[in-house]
């Protein structure tokens, strides 16, 4: 080629070309990429084990948990506290980084978050619940241990998340729980209060000894009527037996009459009927509060044992490894489009030049 023969477009497009080339070929950053594939899996949920293909089924939960750990992955928080075991600033600021992508001293947190974001890459596919974690770096190594730690880290606050939330229970169950015991404490010395008070421990018992008795002595009745009857058939009302008879069944009866009013009686306030009412009440708000409170320290130890335990966990499906040969940048494929994008651009300058240069003529 005749460069002389060149004009002074066809030079600077040329020379753009020439300056791409050297860039892309000697100054570009290679990168290196690690990668592995995880899905979540939930420890709590005993219908599906590892190897089964429910498995790799995901649920609304599994897919909200994955969209956290892509968010949080992505975060500031995350990048400061890889950050802190790689130096990625000094990293991204050291001439190991290419002067385009280059972090200056000038740079502000967000430009360092943009570029961090730009060497993470999550992908993940809501099919089959498979979430791809993928980190570039100029170093195969860490490149490697990137991404191991950042599975590390996505499971640690997977779980956190999964403990704050149980602790917040824990709050309110441990409150529930005093709140049943006082409750409770309170009904059994209300139960107290009643037995004392009345010296009944329970009237339910008194009045089904009583119901007994009640009956024999109606029986009793009922025989010596019976006799009475028999006698005046053959004796004399003014007989010292029958008499005596007579007495014995008026006794009965005026006890009987005694007994029924006091185990029930609407005029009566003493009546053990009202005793078995009132007691029944207060016997079932302490069974009542015992069941709750009984219920209550259960879910409490189950959230205790909810916060001592992983209840989900990444499943990592292929592991990562050292790459051997860089993924970016494709050299070959930017070469041919930076020479398309040249080459667009002077046709459209070039048409532009023509359209002007022929307005003017």
């Amino acid at each position: 080629m005749n460069l002389g023969k060149l004009n002074i477009k066809q030079r600077i497009f040329l020379s753009i070309f020439i300056i791409g080339i050297f860039y892309i070929l000697f100054l570009k950053s290679e990168l290196y990429e690690s990668n592995t594939n995880v899905i979540i899996k939930d420890l709590t949920n005993k219908s599906t084990s590892i190897g089964s293909f429910s498995l790799l089924l995901p649920t609304n939960s599994n897919t909200q948990d994955i969209y956290t750990i892509q968010t949080y992955l992505s975060s500031y928080d995350e990048l400061q506290s890889l950050d802190k075991l790689f130096n990625l600033k000094k990293h991204y600021m050291s001439n190991k980084i290419d002067i385009v992508e280059r972090l200056k001293t000038w740079n502000t947190k967000e430009d360092f978050l943009n570029l961090y974001q730009k060497r993470l890459q999550i992908i993940f596919d809501p099919t089959t619940g498979i979430l791809n974690i993928a980190f570039l770096n100029t170093n195969p190594n860490t490149s490697f241990n990137i991404v191991k730690q950042l599975i590390n880290d996505a499971n640690k606050k997977l779980n956190e998340y999964n403990k704050l939330i149980a602790q917040k229970q824990l709050k309110f169950i441990t409150k529930q729980v005093e709140d049943n015991k006082i409750a409770l404490n309170k009904s059994i010395k209300k139960l107290e209060e009643f037995q004392n008070k009345h010296s009944l421990l329970d009237p339910t018992q008194t009045a089904q000894a009583q119901f007994g008795l009640l009956s024999s002595l109606q029986a009793e009745l009922v025989q010596k009527k019976a006799k009475l009857n028999q006698l005046l058939q053959y004796m004399n009302e003014k007989n010292f037996e029958v008499i005596r008879l007579k007495n014995d069944i008026k006794e009965t009866q005026k006890t009987l009459n005694k007994m029924k009013q006091k185990l029930a009686s609407k005029n009566n306030k003493k009546s053990l009927n009202l005793y078995i009412f009132e007691f029944d009440r207060l016997k079932s708000m302490v069974e009542l509060n015992t069941e709750l409170y009984k219920q209550s320290l259960l879910q409490l130890e189950q959230i205790k044992a909810e916060i001592n335990k992983n209840s989900k966990m990444l499943l990592v499906l292929t592991k990562p490894y050292i790459p051997q040969g860089y993924k970016y940048p494709e050299k070959l494929k930017d070469i041919i489009t930076l020479l398309l994008i040249l080459g667009l651009l002077y046709g459209i300058i070039s048409l532009i030049e023509a359209i002007i240069k022929e307005h003017i003529d």
